[in-house]
């Protein structure tokens, strides 16, 4: 059996340039934007089966805590199952758990770029503000590198999405194959039935390249840290019960492996306020 993981956000999705189309259970996101990123899960679906991948588990993690998916599932192949976890929330230990050991190939896709970035449709880490950076072992991560890093045991096939998403993929690994859908630079903002053959395209390769991917490199020691946009701060009166410390503006952790270090993210993050409240 060959196992693809597929990893989708929506701000990096193809056709998706306004905001509204991205608010989970809004009119616009019901009626167009989850009819965005579902092509491009199609595309990628359908390549994938095309080639021989007969299993494929999806994990939809846009606006995650919420439990209707971005992503319609019944428009999607028979081979396709998604991870359990509760309300999609990021449990990077439970997501990893239920794939196979060795998958065949991760694939990141509808994928946006970090905060800061220039010419990005919607660029954020994962909440910014109030989150300017993310650090793991020295990499400057977001969505995508919490994804890939989770499966650093699984090679990295390609990532599709916003081409100024691509910075933070190829500074993850140079050997993946970049799938942009759009490019705010270039005023290049095609539908997404123009996209569908770019996506089965491109992925077609991803996949035929296989033996030329790698895992992402990522051990001992596992180092953590977050740097915050200015008007917020951490609640430094709060005890913490992981490894690391807290200052104003910053703070750092150690982990025993990569999705503890995750998940102590979230623990980070509650500690999380606007200056002065």
């Amino acid at each position: 059996m060959k196992q693809l993981i597929l990893v989708a956000d929506m701000e990096g999705a193809s056709g998706i340039f306004q905001s509204s189309w991205l608010w989970n259970g809004g009119e616009d996101w019901r009626k167009y934007g989850r009819e965005c990123i579902t092509s491009d899960a199609l595309a990628i679906c359908n390549a994938a089966i095309d080639f021989g991948i007969d299993d494929i588990m999806l994990y939809d993690m846009h606006f995650a805590g919420n439990p209707e998916f971005n992503i319609i599932l019944e428009k999607l192949p028979s081979c396709v199952r998604v991870f359990d976890v509760p309300n999609r929330v990021f449990d990077w230990r439970r997501i990893r758990g239920q794939a196979a050991q060795n998958p065949f190939g991760l694939i990141t896709f509808g994928q946006h770029a970090r905060y800061g970035t220039s010419d990005a449709y919607f660029e954020h880490t994962i909440q910014s503000p109030p989150i300017k950076n993310f650090f793991a072992n020295g990499k400057h991560i977001a969505e995508i590198g919490s994804a890939v890093l989770s499966f650093n045991d699984t090679p990295y096939l390609a990532n599709i999405g916003c081409k100024a998403s691509m910075e933070e993929a190829l500074e993850l690994s140079n050997r993946i194959i970049t799938i942009p859908v759009k490019d705010k630079a270039k005023k290049w903002e095609p539908r997404p039935e123009e996209t569908y053959p770019i996506i089965y395209e491109g992925v077609t390769k991803a996949l035929s390249q296989n033996t030329d991917s790698k895992c992402v490199s990522f051990g001992p020691p596992y180092e953590f840290s977050m740097e915050l946009c200015e008007g917020y701060e951490f609640d430094t009166a709060k005890e913490i019960s992981w490894k690391g410390y807290v200052s104003a503006s910053n703070a750092e952790w150690s982990a025993p492996n990569i999705k503890i270090g995750l998940e102590i993210f979230n623990y980070v993050r509650a500690l999380l306020k606007k200056i002065g409240s």
